[in-house]
């Protein structure tokens, strides 16, 4: 395998926050691979061999076969022991640990684990021709350990959207055909999904807001009101400012099928799409709801540009 670095741009944040259609448009991106949440290739790709976002199952894509097999050889590799050793490494409580430069962490990093994850990145480089992967994985711990592995080169995009928008969309039943027939995505209480806002965005910012130069974080709220002008700061952060845009109108994108794994069924989305604001929260969330996400949140609230009583108007461009 080549010794040259895999660069990945590594979405964080939590979940329902648009990282699958930040990551779908950057896929279009000549030179970017959207591989979505690639930390979940153990349990949803090679255990239950989910949908691809080309709509074949994971084993009967042929590009993810010659990357599985470029990763790994014949033999493969164990996703028992890979998940196991996940579980241990990702663990929101060691952000501590991870910020003072855990032995433990850089071991994980820098032994097996890291050295079979890391092949997986390069194996998707080398396979694809890319230039840039973008891992929509969201979890900042998970970003982290990818951090610590010697064949990887991260930038991160901190996504954050209102937690009452987060929250009302994981209380929606939505229909998920990732398994390849029409069951239902995950739902969360508003009490556990707010609690998982705020701890998943304070690590994400804990963790990268010291090195600007690789650590971008966008509003969900500004994104959808301005997607060229975003796309265009994170091609930049990655050191692809000229590549060209996807855009057929300002707001508007034309989506090709992509090679993502996991994540929310509109990765399989494709052709023209209007990138509209989804505000439907803010009339039909119950009040009970809403309490419950707006104190949980409360400290954080301001800290991430949102106000008491409702979504903050996208401010950050004229």
């Amino acid at each position: 395998m080549s010794e040259k670095k895999a660069t990945v741009l590594y979405i964080a944040g939590s979940g329902r926050s648009g990282s699958t259609l930040l990551s779908n448009i950057l896929g279009q991106v000549d030179g970017f691979f959207a591989g979505g949440e690639l930390a979940n290739v153990w349990q949803r790709s090679l255990t239950e061999d989910r949908l691809c976002g080309c709509g074949a199952r994971f084993s009967r894509c042929a590009l993810w076969s010659e990357i599985v097999e470029r990763a790994w050889g014949a033999g493969g590799v164990n996703p028992a022991k890979m998940i196991a050793a996940q579980r241990t490494g990702v663990r929101v409580r060691h952000v501590p640990s991870m910020l003072l430069g855990s032995r433990r962490w850089r071991h994980l990093g820098e032994g097996e684990y890291g050295r079979l994850l890391g092949r997986l990145y390069t194996a998707i480089t080398e396979v694809t021709g890319c230039t840039v992967i973008v891992d929509s994985s969201k979890h900042p711990t998970f970003g982290r350990l990818l951090e610590m592995i010697p064949s990887i080169d991260l930038f991160v995009v901190h996504l954050v959207r209102d937690p009452r928008a987060s929250a009302y969309s994981w209380l929606r039943k939505k229909v998920n055909p990732d398994r390849g027939y029409f069951g239902y995505m995950q739902q969360l209480s508003a009490l556990r999904s707010s609690t998982l806002w705020g701890i998943w965005n304070a690590a994400a910012a804990a963790l990268w807001r010291s090195s600007p130069d690789r650590y971008l974080r966008v509003s969900y709220e500004d994104f959808v009101a301005h997607p060229r002008w975003w796309v265009q700061q994170i091609l930049q952060l990655v050191g692809q400012p000229a590549a060209q845009l996807p855009f057929v109108e300002e707001r508007t994108v034309s989506l090709s099928p992509t090679h993502s794994i996991s994540g929310n069924p509109n990765r399989l989305d494709t052709g023209a799409v209007t990138i509209n604001a989804d505000m439907e929260w803010v009339e039909r969330m119950g009040r009970r709801h809403r309490a419950v996400v707006t104190l949980v949140t409360l400290p954080l609230l301001h800290r991430f540009g949102y106000s008491l009583r409702s979504s903050r108007a996208a401010s950050r461009i004229s």
